[in-house]
């Protein structure tokens, strides 16, 4: 046979209905164990394989889920070739796999238009913003979506949370390397890193000793924007000893505006980010940057998207992952 074997080949060599076949191959509807069992030998036998698209118009679902960050091209692209979002999207495509799911792997948007050619069930959406038009889309299309972060005013059916987002880790550090005035860099636009970054940095400066400066530029400007806000804050307060920008790129073009003032990374100025991705380890000095455990979290959310998917709720779902792990480099050790 040079054509694939379809239903009805199965049927005619076992001898049985066309229903017979569907009904044994699918583990529904009422057919004896040794006919069920016959009927798989048959169809194993011919080298039948169910037609994936079939199913999925007989059941109305797709059977896809999409994975996609709510920040734009110039953080999550081009320099760190979407390492971030590949680094997540390999172990969740593995477990959303094993059920039965195949994943839509989406670049960054801006026109929300795009998505309409988009056939899935679930999205999993990374560092989504306050109110994210981009989660309430997705939730209009009657898809049930879970997002890696929390932030204000989200409408969505799961969230991994990530408590201060590695803020504490990364500011305890530069505190105990004998930085006393930390400049923290965040983006204009409150995606739920910068939430939680804030959030930190609002409840630990009322009880600690530690001086902190927060600067914002928008994400799209990306280590331009990095480099301008560092800029500015060295030239008005020579006390700054310490950056932290969670968004890799503003740490480079922070790293970039002190060498350039003339002061030195580490001796002068420490600095320091988030992901531990091709930025933070190819800057020079390498850079002081977080092992986010990327993996366990693609683990969380794709569980919480399956388990979304399989009994959708009112109530929103919630995971919790650990705090992340500090991987010290040259840019806050001091010699």
């Amino acid at each position: 046979m040079n054509r694939r074997p379809t239903i009805a080949d199965v049927a005619a060599a076992a001898g049985v209905s066309g229903a017979a076949v569907s009904m044994a191959l699918s583990g529904k509807g009422r057919v004896s164990e040794k006919t069920r069992q016959h009927i798989r030998n048959v169809a194993d036998g011919l080298g039948y394989r169910p037609s994936v698209r079939a199913q999925r118009l007989r059941g109305g679902s797709s059977q896809h889920v999409a994975l996609m960050t709510a920040l734009p091209d110039v953080v999550v692209g081009r320099d760190s070739h979407l390492n971030f979002l590949l680094s997540l999207a390999f172990p969740l495509t593995s477990v959303l796999l094993e059920h039965g799911y195949s994943t839509l792997l989406l670049p960054p948007l801006t026109d929300y238009r795009r998505l309409d050619v988009i056939d899935a069930d679930g999205v999993v959406v990374v560092d989504p913003r306050r109110a994210d038009p981009l989660c309430a889309d997705f939730r209009a299309r009657g898809m049930q979506v879970v997002t890696v972060g929390n932030a204000p005013e989200l409408d969505v059916n799961g969230v991994v949370e990530r408590g201060f987002a590695g803020a504490d880790v990364a500011i305890q550090h530069l505190i105990d390397q004998g930085a006393r005035h930390i400049a923290v860099l965040l983006t204009v636009e409150e995606h739920s890193v910068i939430s939680n970054v804030r959030s930190f940095v609002n409840e630990f400066r009322a009880t600690s000793l530690v001086r902190f400066t927060v600067a914002d530029a928008p994400s799209a400007e990306g280590v331009d924007g990095g480099h301008r806000l560092a800029s500015e804050l060295i030239d008005a307060d020579e006390t700054i000893d310490a950056f932290y920008a969670p968004i890799d790129a503003f740490a480079v073009g922070a790293m970039r505006a002190v060498q350039k003032s003339g002061r030195h990374v580490p001796r002068d100025v420490l600095v320091s980010t988030n992901f531990d991705g091709p930025r933070a380890a190819s800057s020079r000095p390498p850079m002081t940057a977080l092992d986010l455990d990327l993996s366990a979290m693609a683990h969380a959310a794709a569980e919480l998207l399956i388990k979304c998917l399989a009994e959708p709720q009112e109530e929103r779902r919630t995971s919790i992952v650990p705090a992340p792990l500090l991987r010290a480099r040259r840019s806050t050790q001091r010699l």
